[in-house]
């Protein structure tokens, strides 16, 4: 009888932490749905996997919008387990290697977080062309940021950063020859900075 108690207990708790987690991550979705949303110029939704459905991942993306056959875009995207943990902790993550030059890899890999739901964010507006959601994505990274609780300056330099280290290295399908400060697709051409 006492096994039954003790049982009961442990499902019970860990049931209790199930909710709480799966409540956690709706409120998740909906503040980057709200950005993403922002940037599509519509209502579009982020999904996140549960923590048993990331176990499982195996897109490999960071994160992906579905086109139909006429090219019209899903109204939600799917985000990696590890962007969307990204996402949840870019306000903690100490940006101030940026200052001094010596970034590494989880620093970056945090910033391109933000980044992937800007690209998505594009997708969801309806831009299938790689190159072009990439172009502009880079210059709304900074948004992102910020609406995430990065301070705005630090924003800007994510943003930057990200452009010069990143965009570079990218395959050849997510560039564009008209991606540069004042090319067609600069969105702020009036200002002086890119991206």
């Amino acid at each position: 009888m006492r096994g039954i108690a003790v049982l009961l207990v442990v499902v019970g708790a860990l049931s209790a932490l199930g909710f709480a987690r799966h409540e956690q991550r709706i409120r998740e979705q909906d503040q980057l749905a709200s950005i993403a949303s922002d940037l599509a110029g519509r209502k579009v939704a982020v999904r996140c996997p549960s923590f048993l459905a990331g176990l499982v991942d195996v897109h490999g993306e960071a994160g992906r919008v579905q086109f139909d056959e006429s090219g019209r875009p899903a109204d939600h995207t799917d985000l990696s387990p590890e962007t969307c943990k990204a996402l949840r902790h870019l306000d903690r993550v100490d940006f101030s290697c940026l200052e001094r030059g010596d970034c590494g890899l989880s620093q970056f890999s945090a910033g391109w977080a933000a980044h992937t739901l800007a690209h998505e964010a594009f997708h969801l507006r309806g831009f299938q062309d790689e190159g072009i959601t990439e172009c502009y994505a880079l210059q709304n990274t900074a948004y992102v940021a910020e609406r995430l609780g990065v301070p705005t300056r630090q924003a800007e330099v994510i943003q930057a950063w990200l452009y010069k280290r990143g965009y570079p290295n990218e395959p050849a399908e997510y560039q564009s020859s008209q991606c540069y400060d004042g090319g067609p697709l600069d969105l702020r051409p009036q200002q002086s900075r890119f991206p």
